[in-house]
C-alpha cells in the first residue's frame, strides 16, 4: 500500500515537471539531458560480461564509488561497470573517468523507469552509496534479481525518513536490500527499525576516506602553491595559518564578527568558494581594517606575507590543510558543508555552521569531539575564539580527527571481501 501512494505522488509529481517545463527552459534541459543520458548508455553492450552497478546521489558519494570501483577492479578486471548519480551538480566531465564503463544520470524515480535497463545489462550487483535509496529502483532491482548493497550507510537522526509517513516507505524500501553497512558505529544506531531479518548489517566504514588519502599521498598541489611554500619554508616552520576553507559570504561575514571583537597574532588563509574578481576586492577591503591582507595570484617574490590571504587559485586548498593550527570548512551556513575528510586526514579541528546532516563523516567527527558545529554568528565567534586562544584543546581535536580518518583506511577492501566472495561472477 506504502508503494501505491508513493507512486501516485511521484507520478503526479513527473506531469508537474513535464507541464512546467513547457515554460521553463532550465527543466526542459534538464528533463532532455537525462533522457538524453539514459538513451546512451544502451549504445554500449557489456558483450558477455558481468555487470556491476553503482549508484551515487551526488559528488561526494561518487569519490565513494570510484573507491570501491578501484578495489573491485584490481580484484576483478573483467567485470563491466556502470555508474549512476543523481545530482546535476555532478558535471558530465566527470563521465570521462575510466573507471566505469559507462555513466549517466539516474532517471525519474518512476515505477516503469528501469526495466530496459535491468533486461539490457542484467547487473548482478546494485552498489548504493550513502544514503540515496530510490525506492522503484531498489523493488526493480529485487525483481530482477540484482542483489542491492548501501555502502557506507549514512542516517542521521533528523533525516526526514524517521518522520511517521516516510519511515513507513524506508522500511519498505530497505526490504529489498541485501546489506546494510554503516560508515561508523555512531551511524549504525541511526538503523534501528529500518533492518529486516535476512539483511546482512555490519559497519564497515566509509571508502571516502580511501579518496582522500589516495589524493594527498599520489596528486601534487598546484604548481604555484609548491613555489609558495618553497619561498615561505622559514615562516611555515614557526607559523601556522587558521585555514579558511570554502566560505561564502555568510561565513565570511561572521568572521569579520569575530575580528571586531578579537585581536590576536594568527595568520589566515582564506579560500572564497568563488572568487570574483569584485568579492575578492571587497573582502581584501574590509580585512584590512584588521590587518594586512593579500590575493594570492598578486603576491610577487619577496613580498611579506600578510595576516590575510585570499586564494584565488585552483587546486591548492586540500594541500594546504597541513600548514594551518585549525580549519573552518564552509557550506553548512549556506546549504551542505564541504570536504571536512580533507582537514581532518592532516589532523586538524573543525569548526564549521550547523547544516552537516548529508555529511556522517562530520556526524561522526562532532559525536567524537573533533569538530565544532556552529549554530549562528554568536555562536561561531565564541568557538572561534576558543580554538584560537587554546592550543591544547585543537590539538586535541586534531588528533582526534586524524585518528578517525587513519582508522577508516581499508574500507573498499572490507565491502569487497563481504559482497563478492559469496558469489562467483
Amino acid at each position: 500500500m506504502v508503494y501505491f501512494f508513493y507512486n501516485l505522488l511521484i507520478c503526479t509529481i513527473w506531469i508537474f515537471l513535464k507541464l512546467v517545463s513547457l515554460f521553463s527552459k532550465q527543466i526542459r534541459q534538464e528533463l532532455h539531458k537525462r533522457k538524453q543520458s539514459y538513451k546512451q548508455i544502451f549504445l554500449k553492450s557489456p558483450n558477455g560480461k558481468s555487470v556491476i552497478w553503482f549508484h551515487s546521489a551526488s559528488v561526494g558519494e561518487l569519490d565513494q564509488a570510484k573507491a570501491l570501483q578501484e578495489t573491485v577492479r584490481r580484484h576483478r578486471p573483467d567485470l563491466f561497470i556502470i555508474q549512476s548519480v543523481f545530482s546535476s551538480s555532478v558535471k558530465e566531465g566527470a563521465f570521462s573517468d575510466p573507471l566505469a564503463d559507462l555513466y549517466f544520470y539516474l532517471p525519474f524515480d518512476l515505477p516503469f523507469a528501469y526495466e530496459k535497463l535491468f533486461r539490457f545489462f542484467k547487473p548482478k550487483f546494485l552498489f548504493i552509496m550513502a544514503w540515496d535509496t530510490w525506492p522503484n529502483l531498489l523493488k526493480n532491482a529485487s525483481k530482477f534479481g540484482t542483489k542491492s548493497y548501501l555502502c557506507c550507510a549514512s542516517l542521521s537522526s533528523a533525516s526526514t525518513r524517521k518522520n511517521l509517513l516516510v519511515r513507513l516507505l524506508t522500511k519498505s524500501s530497505f526490504q529489498y536490500l541485501s546489506g546494510i553497512y554503516p560508515s561508523h558505529p555512531l551511524m549504525a544506531k541511526e538503523f534501528e527499525g529500518f533492518v529486516s531479518e535476512g539483511t546482512d548489517f555490519l559497519v564497515l566504514g566509509d571508502t571516502r576516506f580511501e579518496s582522500v588519502w589516495n589524493k594527498l599521498e599520489t596528486k601534487s598541489p598546484n604548481p604555484k602553491f609548491t613555489e609558495f611554500v618553497l619561498h615561505q619554508k622559514k615562516f611555515l616552520a614557526k607559523h601556522r595559518p587558521v585555514i579558511l576553507g570554502s566560505t561564502y559570504p555568510i561565513c565570511e561575514s561572521y568572521f569579520l564578527s569575530y575580528l571586531e571583537s578579537n585581536q590576536d597574532e594568527c595568520s589566515y588563509w582564506i579560500f572564497p568558494h568563488k572568487w570574483e574578481k569584485e568579492r575578492m576586492l571587497d573582502m581584501k577591503s574590509k580585512l584590512e581594517t584588521f590587518g594586512s591582507a593579500a590575493v594570492f595570484s598578486e603576491l610577487k617574490e619577496g613580498d611579506p606575507l600578510p595576516k590575510f590571504l585570499l586564494f584565488d587559485v585552483l587546486g591548492i586548498l586540500a594541500f594546504a590543510y597541513q600548514y594551518g593550527s585549525f580549519a573552518y570548512v564552509g557550506g553548512a551556513f549556506h546549504h551542505r558543508i564541504h570536504n571536512t575528510i580533507e582537514p581532518a586526514a592532516l589532523g586538524l579541528a573543525i569548526i564549521t555552521g550547523p547544516k552537516i546532516q548529508n555529511a556522517p563523516e562530520a556526524i561522526v567527527m562532532q559525536g567524537l569531539g573533533g569538530l565544532f558545529k556552529t549554530e549562528n554568528e554568536a555562536h561561531f565567534v565564541t568557538r572561534f575564539q576558543s580554538l584560537v586562544k587554546n592550543k591544547e584543546l585543537r590539538e586535541k581535536m586534531g588528533n582526534t580527527n586524524r585518528n578517525f580518518v587513519v582508522e577508516n583506511r581499508g574500507a573498499s577492501e572490507k565491502i569487497y571481501n563481504r559482497v563478492f566472495p559469496y558469489d562467483k561472477i
